[in-house]
């Protein structure tokens, strides 16, 4: 849980403090106010990431040179060891200057990612289905990173293997040479693999209760696409020293767990060829509802749960029953919408919640 979030030099806020409530809190502005900003403050201390964009030196105020967040997160029953903590994290133009907890220095971002997960439902969250094949990994890693101890291990010992070998080939090595960073390559892959497909095989009955609340959508299959005989390290490690001339050629390692994808099929058709644009943006909702519902319901799991504008993405039915279901999970959530009356169907969800107002990188308190 987030207690207290300070920005410098964020964005549009030059000096803010915020300490939102336990429960749902809501934050009103026009466009432009520092609404979204605000959101994605805290989804980058939850994960290193913007869920706005990928030039992450726009974060940086004009005319500053590095912009610094610090937040009070945790508490009984609300983090992973039950503790309140300290984070603070300091982002130049260039990359980030300070990754600090408690007051010392981490040596990198899934250190803080463990103490506060947060997960975000806005506009761009159709993503998942509609681009590439690194929107669903993330999608489905994310998931596995908060409820399996043994995927961070494992996924750094074959980033390491991959690099490795990803080096080796630009330099031309050898097969001798090569050898042992594909067989690593290849055993960590098939490991990652079996993490992944356990995972959704859990995920997939959570999925089928979401769409049957929500209603309005077919039966969607989860499957997961290896690019190889999926068990078997011995068939990866065959394939890569098939296509080790074209990778030489390339520069890099083209199969493994870092090239998987996650396909979502109706019917054996995939969900891009059948549904139309709406029903795609509910589907990207529902799978991260589902994947929350099996973190909290399942694992004991807490995250915040950040909504940024979502109803005006969606009708009012889709959006209430969105709304409704992630309130029935009893965490701390966020939501940022442009007038009170936007949320005039969801009176019995924000009629306990903590009110707030912004405007120009300024927020108050609404009574």
């Amino acid at each position: 849980m987030l207690h207290r979030l300070d920005l410098h030099h964020f964005r549009i806020y030059r000096d803010t403090q915020w300490c939102p409530g336990p429960g749902v809190n809501v934050v009103l502005g026009d466009n432009g106010s520092g609404k979204s900003s605000l959101l994605e403050a805290i989804y980058l201390i939850g994960t290193g990431r913007s869920f706005r964009t990928a030039r992450l030196p726009r974060l940086v105020q004009d005319g500053q040179e590095e912009a610094t967040l610090f937040a009070e997160i945790g508490g009984a029953s609300v983090s992973l060891d039950g503790m309140r903590h300290s984070v603070g994290m300091a982002r130049s133009r260039t990359g980030f200057t300070a990754l600090r907890l408690d007051g010392a220095p981490v040596r990198g971002l899934s250190e803080l990612a463990q103490l506060l997960p947060v997960q975000v439902f806005h506009p761009g969250t159709v993503e998942m289905l509609e681009g590439g094949a690194g929107e669903r990994r993330r999608f489905l890693d994310w998931g596995l990173f908060h409820v399996e101890q043994s995927f961070l291990p494992l996924w750094r010992q074959f980033s390491q293997a991959l690099q490795q070998r990803n080096r080796l080939l630009r330099a031309g090595g050898s097969e001798r040479e090569l050898k042992p960073w594909t067989q690593q390559v290849a055993a960590f892959s098939v490991s990652i693999d079996r993490l992944r497909r356990d995972y959704l095989e859990r995920l997939q009955p959570r999925l089928e209760a979401t769409l049957a609340g929500l209603g309005q959508l077919p039966e969607i299959r989860l499957a997961l696409f290896s690019g190889w005989a999926e068990k078997d390290a011995d068939a990866l490690e065959q394939l890569l020293f098939q296509d080790l001339e074209r990778e030489r050629q390339m520069g890099h390692t083209t199969r493994g767990a870092h090239r998987a994808d996650l396909r979502f099929t109706c019917d054996g058709v995939p969900v891009r060829d059948v549904l139309s644009r709406g029903q795609l943006k509910t589907l990207s909702y529902a799978l991260l509802i589902s994947q929350l519902s099996l973190m909290v319901q399942d694992y004991g799991r807490h995250c915040v749960l950040l909504v940024d504008d979502l109803c005006s993405e969606l009708d009012t039915a889709h959006s209430r029953a969105i709304l409704t279901v992630l309130a029935s999970l009893n965490q701390q959530m966020i939501i940022t919408a442009l007038q009170r009356e936007q949320l005039s169907h969801l009176e019995d969800i924000v009629q306990s919640a903590k009110m707030f107002h912004v405007e120009h990188g300024r927020i108050s308190a609404l009574p």
